[in-house]
């Protein structure tokens, strides 16, 4: 009977997860949400160097040339 039992039980194991299109979707699905954060950060990057500028542009303007 543990003959026949291990065997069986291996299989089992072995044939449990996720099939192989279901980690390419699962995997897309990481892919596009990671995609949303990267825009985001871009955007909050953009933001941060457009006040950067602006700022420097603001002091530059004012200072005394000599």
């Amino acid at each position: 009977m543990r003959k026949y039992l291990l065997p069986f039980l291996f299989i089992v194991m072995v044939s449990c997860g996720p099939s192989k299109e279901e980690e390419a979707r699962l995997r897309r699905i990481d892919d596009s949400l990671m995609e949303i954060e990267r825009n985001v950060a871009i955007d909050k990057a953009n933001d941060l160097l457009a006040a950067d500028t602006a700022t420097t542009k603001k002091d530059s303007s004012t200072t005394v040339s000599k």
